[in-house]
């Protein structure tokens, strides 16, 4: 399971209540009221593997990570330090079922985490997970694409490099449609000619 499930910074925003949510009741944007829902939702899916977006530090601490690991997910957090925000922190996470030993490389930390997971009793099985939050801004695709060309980079080093033939899982993000620069590249590792990478993308 891949989740963004929209910080609090950004939810309680002018912007966010009159230009992104305007259909949403002010206490729907609540961080106490989503955090409810999401527990209920994200434990409904019974994954072994869940990937987060934009998790706020004290959600994360006080309630995210005690609810799942009740229900047998343990957590590993990286904090993203984001200048700009009110609470200058957003994270990307992993929960995990059943693999216990991993290892973590990371590349410009602030929009890419892999991992690369072993089992606990066959240490010969690995997977390789990577979560990503791609820009959001509507006219940044280009920007967009310089970053899914810089984590691809990076997971193949991973995938190719220090662990040939592991199986990848990449989730995240993307802030991308299928016909922008960015999920081009991830579909064919390039971009046609006819391709506009700086236009504004449709969400």
């Amino acid at each position: 399971v891949s989740y963004n499930i929209l910080a609090d910074a950004y939810a309680q925003t002018e912007f966010s209540r009159t230009v992104l949510y305007p259909y949403c009741a002010p206490y729907a944007l609540e961080l106490d009221y989503r955090q409810n829902l999401l527990k209920k939702e994200l434990a409904g899916y019974s994954a072994d593997l869940v990937c987060l977006q934009e998790v706020d530090r004290s959600a994360f601490a006080e309630s995210l990570a005690p609810a799942l690991d009740a229900f047998g997910l343990e957590g590993y957090k990286r904090w993203i330090l984001w200048t700009g925000l009110p609470q200058k922190h957003k994270l990307l996470i992993h929960f995990f079922k059943y693999i216990i030993s991993f290892k973590t490389y990371e590349i410009f930390h602030f929009f890419i985490q892999v991992s690369v997971l072993q089992s606990a009793t066959d240490p010969s099985r690995k997977i390789c997970v990577a979560n990503t939050h791609l820009y959001w801004h509507p006219k940044g695709g280009n920007i967009r694409l310089i970053q899914i060309a810089i984590a691809l980079s990076h997971i193949k080093h991973i995938a190719c490099d220090l662990y040939p033939s592991i199986p990848i899982i990449f989730c995240g993000d993307f802030n991308s449609t299928p016909s922008s620069g960015a999920y081009s590249f991830i579909n064919s590792g390039s971009i046609g000619l006819g391709k506009t990478i700086f236009s504004i993308s449709v969400f």
